[in-house]
């Protein structure tokens, strides 16, 4: 086959110079080959997506109990399908499809989604015959359901020594993850497809504004008529691009809407005042006025009911620490984001460092990230 290519490349150099000399003198040619190149993408050109599904508060507690600090977990804090931490972390049955970014011409709003597909025992998950194109993206679009059908993989053993205490189980909402996905190619990988709960970060939402004096249930957070969407926000620290340990000391501040600083602490441990604040998961927001920031780099916005049609909302996530042995301060591009009423908006997201690795990082054209 390389004795084939190279006769080859030989031939038509040679057809090529034959074709440019007129004489002796290869400066007296006056043909200059161009080549140029026509985008033919035919219509009707479809991408295979295939993904994972992962309940990230499942991710972090299984982290927290692997080793309690100042220990250190043995198992590097990785999405890895070979770990224990995101293989008890992953979602089941759970019914995924895309949500479209391109309104419909008729009625201006971007069309109802595809019918879902459903992941399979190991959280995987595979969306056929999506229409290839660039530029605007699609969103994994999580449609949720009741613990009894959408089960946490809370069953998958770990590896002796390690004990992984079961996570409390709950009912799963609507989630929409924060990665534009754009099917540019044959077949998109690795696709995340978050999975939240109504135990934990919600609940600590709902416990924290029922605290002020009027009743809100999570599912009050998802009623249009009483607030317009709430956007969730947990920032890890840079690494490899399946790294996850949370960004510790960081928040993000929204142009509209209420932020909450979100804290973690094993059930039962905290004092009185705290403990009726605590979801069942463990999640918690201090009473009082705001934290500046999260030590699990965890936000929640509660945005207001819409007022007219809905806009976009821009948030800035900020680092409170300077530190040149850690790169910090850590950085993130603002992002504008949509208000969307009735679900819940989840953006699990790696921070940048200080000063940016010299080795530039291209990722294949199978992630479908915008730009390829």
């Amino acid at each position: 086959m390389q004795k084939a290519l190279f006769v080859g490349t030989l031939l038509g150099a040679a057809l090529l110079n034959a074709g440019c000399t007129e004489s002796s003198n290869p400066a007296s040619s006056t043909f200059t080959p161009r080549p140029t190149y026509e985008n033919r993408e035919p219509e009707g050109l479809t991408s295979r997506l295939t993904g994972f599904t992962v309940d990230p508060e499942a991710y972090f507690i299984n982290l927290a109990n692997c080793a309690p600090p100042p220990a250190r977990c043995a198992l590097p804090p990785l999405y890895a399908e070979f770990s224990p931490l995101l293989q008890r972390a992953v979602v089941r049955n759970a019914p995924i499809t895309l949500q479209d970014t391109v309104p419909d011409p008729a009625t201006g709003r971007p069309p109802d989604p595809a019918p879902p597909t459903v992941s399979s025992a190991a959280g995987l998950w595979t969306l056929d015959k999506v229409p290839t194109r660039r530029g605007p993206p699609f969103f994994v679009l999580s449609l949720g359901g009741p613990s009894a059908q959408v089960k946490l993989a809370n069953d998958v053993p770990a590896p002796p020594p390690l004990v992984l205490p079961p996570v409390p189980e709950g009912n799963y909402l609507p989630t929409m993850t924060i990665r534009p996905v754009v099917p540019a190619h044959s077949a998109c990988v690795g696709l995340e497809a978050l999975q939240v709960s109504d135990n934990g970060i919600m609940e600590a939402v709902a416990k924290r504004l029922s605290s002020e004096g009027t009743a809100v249930t999570v599912a009050d957070l998802l009623n249009p008529a009483r607030f317009g969407g709430i956007t969730i926000f947990w920032l890890y620290q840079p690494g490899f691009p399946v790294f996850r340990v949370p960004a510790t000391n960081t928040t993000v501040e929204a142009s509209s809407g209420r932020v909450f600083n979100i804290e973690w602490a094993p059930v039962g441990a905290l004092p009185p005042p705290l403990a009726p604040l605590q979801s069942a998961r463990g999640f918690f927001i201090p009473p009082g006025p705001p934290a500046p920031n999260s030590s699990l780099g965890l936000v929640a916005i509660v945005h207001p009911p819409l007022m007219g049609p809905p806009g976009n909302v821009t948030y800035t996530a900020k680092d409170a620490t300077t530190s040149v042995p850690e790169n910090r301060p850590w950085s993130l591009m603002p992002l504008e984001l949509p208000q969307i009423p009735g679900l819940v908006i989840f953006a699990g997201l790696q921070m940048a460092p200080a000063v940016p690795s010299a080795t530039p990082s291209i990722p294949p054209p199978s992630t479908c990230v915008p730009g390829q």
